[in-house]
């Protein structure tokens, strides 16, 4: 009776453990890197960890840093800084080798300069491996691996219609806490006062524009806050030749500056 129970017990481990990676597999599956899936998505960065899975720096807070792949070259945005190199994929060992790193030189908040030494601790080597996983709701997942094994892990973002626009333009813009009346499409309003701001290569602010007002909704994931002075990286997506649309879209990018104002 006791050999039953123990042979009826093993069987059920058995099929519990068959169960167990059956959902596994169907969770996560490994698919091959070719050069149309790595630039056909831009890759927002989700982790940094070193060897021992220790994390580099928190991207929770800050969802917008990205990786595109495209035409040969690996660009970096989204943080303090961007950063890019070419690179050479090879398909069948699944893994890119890189050249020499260009970057901004800018000084932003601790959290985002953090965020720029993780990426470069990664990336900053000769020969990166990759490792794609789709999930089972087709979400894409991207593992990026350095020699040493520090590794990324990106996410695989949908454009949201952007493919009808052109690539976008970078532009920074100073918000003050000031506002000045303005017309609207719901009439009279208190709009706050903005100026475009330029930096060179260095992160060197080089020329302010002069003020004028901004509507408070005209800047896709932004909040007007009357108590700082900010200032925004904005991607201005312009109409492509393809699309209905006859507007630009503004959305931002990161907040690089941010002071409270008594």
């Amino acid at each position: 009776m006791i050999k039953i129970k123990a042979i009826i017990l093993v069987a059920m481990i058995t099929r519990s453990l068959m169960a167990w990676a059956e959902s596994v597999e169907n969770i996560t599956v490994n698919k091959p890197i070719n050069a149309q899936l790595l630039y056909g998505f831009e890759w927002y960065v989700r982790e940094a960890s070193d060897v021992q899975g220790r994390s580099l720096a928190d991207f929770s807070k800050n969802p917008n840093v990205q990786l595109q792949f495209k035409d040969g070259l690996l660009a970096v945005s989204g943080g303090c800084n961007n950063f890019s190199t070419s690179y050479q994929l090879d398909s069948q060992n699944s893994n890119i080798s890189l050249g020499r790193i260009a970057s901004t030189k800018m000084a932003c908040v601790p959290e985002l300069m953090a965020q720029d030494e993780a990426i470069k601790k990664v990336i900053d080597n000769n020969k990166l491996d990759l490792g794609l996983i789709t999930k089972e709701n087709g979400e894409l997942n991207l593992k990026i691996k350095n020699q040493q094994g520090d590794h990324l892990l990106v996410v695989a973002g949908s454009f949201f219609g952007l493919h009808k626009y052109s690539q976008p333009d970078t532009v920074f813009l100073e918000i003050s806490n000031e506002t000045s009346p303005c017309n609207s499409l719901q009439g009279k309003e208190s709009c706050p006062l903005v100026r475009k701001i330029t930096y060179d290569d260095q992160g060197n602010k080089i020329r302010k524009g002069e003020w004028h007002t901004l509507w408070r909704d005209d800047i896709e994931g932004w909040e007007f806050n009357p108590r700082e002075r900010q200032v925004l990286r904005l991607k201005i997506y312009r109409p492509g030749p393809t699309s209905w649309r006859t507007f630009s879209s503004i959305k931002l990018d990161q907040i690089i500056e941010r002071e409270i104002v008594k």
